[in-house]
């Protein structure tokens, strides 16, 4: 008897753990020249965003300029660097928050975008960093898709 309770326990866990999997959804977001398309995604805690036609770029939540490197994701949040040509997936995403990424060979051209992850919970601190350039210009796009 134990032994059936046990073994329907563990197969309504698993059923729990795979239909949430199931309900996650992957984003696609598309390089394309010197821009991201869509270049603000919104999606849920626990989805994916994949980019592809990738030739020449690279997707990297790592920002470094004269004052050293920056991140501008949630805290708690891990952050990126795909390889140079990769379609490239990230693991779901479950951090709520904004996260901000570039495209490091295009950067000088303002090839970045946002990630909007359920509930904004680091607008504040990413401000507070007085973004400038095309920093700057990734923020009002965020806070404009908030509206």
């Amino acid at each position: 008897m134990n032994y059936a309770k046990s073994l329907i326990g563990a197969a309504l866990s698993a059923s729990v753990l795979l239909s949430s999997a199931v309900m996650a959804e992957n984003h696609v977001v598309t390089a394309a020249v010197t821009a991201f398309k869509p270049m603000v995604i919104k999606i849920a805690p626990g989805d994916t965003v994949s980019w592809e036609n990738m030739n020449g770029h690279i997707t990297n939540t790592t920002f470094i300029d004269n004052s050293g490197e920056h991140h501008y994701i949630p805290e708690g949040a891990e952050g990126w660097t795909s390889a140079m040509g990769e379609n490239f997936q990230t693991p779901p995403l479950t951090v709520e928050g904004i996260y901000l990424y570039k495209c490091d060979p295009h950067w000088g051209a303002g090839m970045g975008g946002v990630i909007i992850v359920g509930t904004p919970t680091n607008l504040d601190d990413i401000e507070a960093k007085k973004p400038k350039g095309a920093l700057k210009r990734l923020v009002k796009k965020a806070k404009k898709a908030l509206k």
